[in-house]
């Protein structure tokens, strides 16, 4: 009886050994992204129950603004994130952006009308775009100094995990029950809430910035990293990514974040409704979205392995072309299996190419100004994540045959293959 009650002791306090691991925290940041990209790319597999919304009469330039709003919410939380995170720290912007999208989202399918969803969406986007960069520096912040590359990349799986579960629950609740509880389950992590707010620490990084070191020191002890050092703080400003030969570089890396992001949320958002048009039924039209979402998590495994070994840049320009053409491809290929291998192959081009993209963008920049560098460069490129949607609603909008889009689509991934390359040229003053 004792030895067993001894042993039960020795089980818990391995238990609790186990919850401060930094896993459960790379654990708990990679369901948080499965939210972002659940919620993010939902909106792809309910545009065209939005169009068939005979209440509302909607264009699908009326739903691509929308997809195109929430995208702008999404820059400007971004934006306000890192001030605010730096100032506020970083947990309590990640509670309070995961409970803002979560009303917001519950708010869209219980919109009454087109305007409020459109404000919702856009709400959700400030919420959306918050949440991910500061997620995104915790993981850095907590992983071991050997593993942070895997680490980012497990936790980022956990969007194309959303992605997938997206498509998968509108092929089977759309027909049925309409685009409503789609939306409506995109704010189950308010569930969550107290479970996040009890298991998610602050950074000791960041406490140890605010001179709170005893803290820091006890929140890095718990979790096995090393005690953070408080550092003076250098500002460099958006001059440094022009100055000492940096005016290309900076332009270049714009341009490919600008053709990335267009292509990732062009394609997220309307290629349900592309292929919809095209002649497929709404169910084999979403699952287009879990095949292009299937492909980006088996190309971006493969494309990082090689990356890894020092090739990011030529890696990204043949993910790009690798994008270009199996997108142009679905304009020529009418039936059968080869369009689902087409579209995989476009989802690796695509959303894959997004990822990796921002670890070519980070190298092009010395650390000292990396963040403000990739800050800049993903900002821009969200200007190309609002037009990409709103190309897919004009061209469809203005008439045109629907493989029109799959055109502009592939002539963007070309040029961003271009601009990879070009990379190659600033390999002394970036490395």
């Amino acid at each position: 009886m004792y030895g067993e009650g001894k042993l039960a002791i020795q089980d818990l306090a391995i238990f609790k050994e186990r919850v401060r691991s930094p896993n459960i925290i790379i654990a708990l940041c990679g369901l948080l992204i499965l939210f972002d990209g659940y919620d993010l790319i939902v909106y792809g597999a309910v545009a065209p129950a939005l169009l068939a919304e005979a209440s509302w009469g909607l264009t699908p330039g009326m739903v691509g603004r929308a997809a195109a709003i929430t995208l702008f919410g999404m820059l400007l939380g971004a934006l306000v994130a890192g001030t605010l995170a730096d100032r506020i720290g970083r947990r309590k912007v990640i509670i309070g952006s995961l409970l803002s999208f979560s009303i917001m989202m519950i708010g869209s399918g219980l919109a009454p009308n087109f305007s409020v969803f459109e404000g919702t969406r856009f709400l959700a986007g400030l919420g959306l775009g918050a949440l991910f960069p500061t997620v995104t520096a915790l993981i850095i912040e907590f992983s071991p100094p050997k593993r942070k590359a895997m680490a980012y990349s497990i936790a980022l799986l956990g969007y194309l995990a959303g992605g997938i579960i997206s498509g998968i629950l509108g092929m089977l609740l759309i027909q049925k029950y309409g685009w409503r509880p789609l939306m409506i389950i995109g704010g189950a992590p308010i569930l969550l809430l107290p479970f996040f707010i009890r298991l998610i620490p602050e950074s000791p990084e960041w406490l140890a910035t605010k001179n709170r070191q005893s803290e820091a020191n006890q929140i890095a002890d718990q979790y096995g990293l090393p005690n953070p050092i408080a550092k003076p703080i250098v500002q460099v400003g958006i001059r440094s990514l022009f100055s000492e030969g940096r005016l290309l570089p900076t332009l270049n890396a714009w341009g490919i974040h600008f053709c990335s992001l267009l292509l990732t949320f062009g394609m997220v958002n309307w290629l349900p409704t592309i292929m919809n048009k095209m002649g497929y039924d709404l169910g084999s039209a979403l699952l287009f979205s879990v095949t292009l979402n299937l492909g980006a998590a088996i190309g971006l495994l493969i494309g990082a392995r090689i990356a890894d070994r020092g090739n990011v840049k030529i890696v990204v320009a043949g993910m790009f072309l690798l994008g270009a053409c199996s997108i142009w491809l679905l304009t020529q290929v009418d039936q059968g299996l080869q369009v689902y291998g087409l579209v995989a192959l476009a989802g690796t081009g695509t959303i894959g190419t997004q990822i990796l993209a921002n670890i070519l963008v980070g190298n092009l920049y010395p650390v000292e100004i990396r963040g403000t560098g990739l800050g800049f460069s993903l900002g821009i490129g969200r200007i190309g994540g609002m037009i990409g949607p709103a190309i897919g609603g004009a061209v469809l909008g203005a008439g045109l045959a629907p493989q029109w889009n799959f055109y502009i689509f592939a002539t963007v991934g070309a040029v961003g293959c271009v601009l990879a390359l070009m990379t190659l040229l600033y390999r002394k003053k970036a490395d």
